[in-house]
């Protein structure tokens, strides 16, 4: 007796979960035909007035017109008509003729030279620059030098070009 009542729970559960899956993946489906959400207002594209557009640049600060070409040229800085990988040699060299100078490392990923002159250290470095290269002085805190012991050597090593 016990075996005819156990045979129809097995169908049922297997029927249950055939129709749990059935209506897990066509629940959806019901949904198809709804379109009330397209109609809806919120959809619509978002729309900028125009002065929102772009910014409002009536009232920006014009720049002055400069008349001048180039910076006006220091002591402590030199124009060279070769690029600055031509040049770093040469002021190498040049830093080699002139008396006085100690050079204490150089530096030729950089194009810089530190020097001693005077009883003063500083760097000279040759930097890339339009049209050719520039000659500077540094000082340790990375300022321009364009007096005294620099000033006077980096007059030498121009005239040396």
């Amino acid at each position: 007796m016990t075996s005819k009542t156990r045979a129809p729970r097995p169908l049922l559960l297997v029927g249950v979960a055939a129709m749990a899956i059935v209506l897990a993946t066509g629940g959806c489906g019901w949904l198809r035909h709804k379109s009330d959400y397209k109609a809806s207002r919120e959809a619509n594209p978002l729309e900028v007035p125009p002065d929102l557009d772009r910014p409002d640049t009536s009232s920006a600060t014009s720049l002055p017109v400069s008349t001048s070409v180039s910076a006006p040229r220091s002591s402590g800085e030199g124009r060279l008509a070769i690029a600055a990988a031509e040049a770093y040699p040469k002021v190498g060299e040049a830093l080699a003729s002139i008396e006085g100078v100690v050079v204490n490392g150089r530096a030729e990923a950089l194009y810089s030279y530190d020097v001693t002159y005077k009883g003063e250290s500083f760097l000279v470095r040759v930097l890339d620059s339009a049209g050719g290269s520039r000659l500077v002085a540094l000082s340790s805190d990375g300022r321009l030098l364009n007096t005294g012991a620099a000033g006077e050597l980096m007059t030498a090593i121009k005239a040396k070009f």
